[in-house]
């Protein structure tokens, strides 16, 4: 495995280094590993908002290859202080700002989750993205948001706006990159 991570981005390749060397450069190239997945990190997370999740199921114009469902879930607690401001809101028929900000929180989680299951798969959109809300465990604050929709490779990928196919083949390139060196087991994994 040392000496595939040095090869990775040695010229010219070799079958083995020797321990001096090789555990010199394996450190070296480790870290670039690392420092290279960092930033495909940072480019995934400035890009994945240009998968679009839509509801509509056949969007006009769109010529698309169905991939998978998608799905992501959230929970989350809504904290003793909520519940008491809440019940003050729900008694004088207002809205609880805390609830909705938890609400869109996990909502953004959500979408997250689905464009990243997406680009895993392959797909370039979702389509048919159902919301559904709920309490868990029923008085214990905890509310839930779910979403699942439909994965699809647009092949037609300028309908959903000039230029985005480029990002969106970025953003494919960029995750094909960090799941190839995410198999490599570096000294810091």
């Amino acid at each position: 495995m040392q000496t595939a991570i040095i090869n990775e981005y040695k010229e010219p390749k070799s079958d083995g280094y020797c321990s001096k060397c090789g555990k010199e450069l394996y450190e070296k190239y480790s870290n670039q590993i690392l420092f290279e997945r960092r930033n495909i990190i940072n480019e995934l997370e400035r890009l994945i908002i240009l998968i679009p999740v839509i509801s509509i199921h056949t969007p006009l114009n769109w010529d698309y290859e169905i991939i998978g469902m998608v799905t992501g879930q959230s929970t989350t607690g809504t904290g003793v202080i909520t519940e008491f401001t809440s019940s003050f809101t729900d008694f004088f028929g207002a809205q609880s700002g805390r609830h909705n900000r938890k609400l869109k929180e996990g909502e953004d989680m959500c979408f997250i989750q689905l464009r990243k299951q997406a680009l895993d798969l392959g797909a370039n959109a979702v389509i048919a993205t159902d919301i559904d809300y709920s309490e868990v465990g029923a008085g214990k604050g905890m509310l839930m948001v779910c979403m699942s929709g439909t994965a699809v490779k647009l092949n037609n990928i300028d309908v959903i706006g000039k230029g985005k196919g480029q990002l969106l083949q970025k953003l494919t390139e960029a995750n094909d990159r960090f799941k190839f060196l995410s198999g490599y087991q570096t000294i810091h994994d």
